[in-house]
């Protein structure tokens, strides 16, 4: 069934095809067909015993653990690949667009992401904070790397984190949330003729980041906290403290994507040094104020807006990722296992995004609005008529349902 699956699709088939010399043998390489249509097509929990079901006649949930856990095929070969796919179709969009005299503005969204687990077995689980939760839950927390640019949308490095002691229970060397990111923008790659925009939350723009950024020629749109100093001259006041030192008429009105807000914005440095723009805003209607900095002073208050909301789309795949493609469902115990199965849903991902922008490129409405689910059901639809065809050309040649049964439903 998995092989009628695939041939039904071409641009399955032709996807699953690039990644065949990651894989020493026939046998390693249709476990991961297996694996990533099964995350692609499954409608319930993507744990191993859910894959195995995804299926008719598909591996069993033991034999896809030997293949996370102890088969010897190449991850990072299989990363290498995923990422020169991904890329490849980047710089076509980029030579499309044929902007050559201002760099396109490429946005490297980083941020974390808390994975809840149940079993305190499993390999680097710990009580994190879970800011939907309000207190602390088990889990597994993800930092990642997610880039954006002319519509394309996709992740580009993760690392766990792991607490301190963790490491030292695992002889680990251990690395802060603010250190994974800065490994993530030091191993990025950056496009040609783009402008790098690193966008963080208020969590993330530390010196070490501001400096990292500015050394490698990355400007950071980021939120901070209500506490930061800023200074201009004269005067060095927290950032919430300038909106009570400041008057009415100094705010002004704009609208960025439809909304409108209330903003002030004014060039000065941070205590660390860095020279930065501060944009003070809030959403017409709302009492909350927010503070947003970008190391690009050049840029409009709206449109740092404008770019800082592009962060979000991290979000989407956060949610895309737990609840369609299996992040949050694994359940083995082994680190090694857990690292392999996340790297094969971003496989995954990888091929739902690129079929999107493929479909958007083709689709006669220049306004369509096509997502990743819309792709991922189109595969699911593909996947039963493939489980029908089966079933009718069975019965075709003569075989009885209980026959069927047994092929099929075992």
């Amino acid at each position: 069934m998995l092989e009628r699956i695939i041939q039904r699709h071409e641009q399955l088939h032709n996807f699953l095809t690039a990644f065949r010399e990651a894989f020493k043998n026939g046998p390693q390489y249709r476990h991961f067909q297996a694996y990533i249509v099964g995350l692609l097509i499954y409608l319930g929990d993507r744990t191993l015993a859910g894959l195995s079901r995804a299926i008719p006649g598909g591996r069993s949930a033991c034999s896809l653990y030997r293949f996370l856990a102890e088969m010897d095929w190449d991850l990072e070969k299989v990363e290498q690949v995923r990422w020169a796919m991904l890329n490849r179709h980047t710089r076509r969009a980029l030579q499309a667009a044929g902007r050559h005299n201002n760099p396109v503005p490429v946005f490297l969204a980083i941020d974390d992401s808390l994975v809840e687990k149940t079993g305190k077995q499993m390999e680097g689980v710990d009580y994190h904070y879970s800011h939907s939760a309000g207190h602390t839950v088990l889990g597994h927390v993800w930092v990642t790397g997610h880039l954006v640019v002319l519509g394309q949308s996709y992740p580009v490095n993760w690392k766990l984190y792991l607490r301190q002691a963790t490491c030292e229970a695992m002889g680990l060397s251990f690395a802060s949330k603010p250190e994974l990111a800065q490994a993530i923008l030091r191993e990025f790659d950056p496009l040609p003729d783009t402008q790098t925009y690193v966008l963080t939350d208020s969590w993330y723009p530390s010196q070490e980041i501001l400096n990292t950024c500015q050394e490698l020629g990355f400007h950071l749109i980021s939120a901070v906290k209500s506490d930061r100093k800023f200074k201009t001259t004269g005067h060095n006041l927290q950032v919430q403290q300038w909106t009570q030192e400041l008057s009415e008429g100094v705010f002004d009105f704009v609208i960025v994507n439809t909304t409108g807000y209330v903003i002030w914005s004014h060039t000065g440095r941070l205590s660390s040094g860095h020279r930065i723009k501060l944009i003070i805003n809030r959403v017409i209607g709302q009492k909350k104020w927010r503070y947003l900095i970008s190391t690009d002073l050049a840029l409009t208050p709206q449109t740092i807006i404008s770019h800082y909301l592009v962060r979000w789309e991290v979000e989407n795949f956060y949610r895309v990722a737990k609840q369609s493609l299996g992040w949050g469902d694994y359940q083995v115990r082994d680190l090694f296992a857990i690292e392999r199965h996340v790297q094969l849903m971003m496989v995954a991902h990888a091929y739902l995004e690129i079929q999107r922008q493929e479909a958007l490129a083709s689709a006669v409405d220049p306004d369509a609005h096509i997502t990743l689910g819309d792709i991922q059901r189109q595969l699911q639809s593909i996947s039963r008529r493939a489980e029908i065809a089966q079933v009718f050309d069975f019965a075709q040649h003569g075989f009885t349902l209980e026959t069927i049964y047994r092929r099929l439903a075992a």
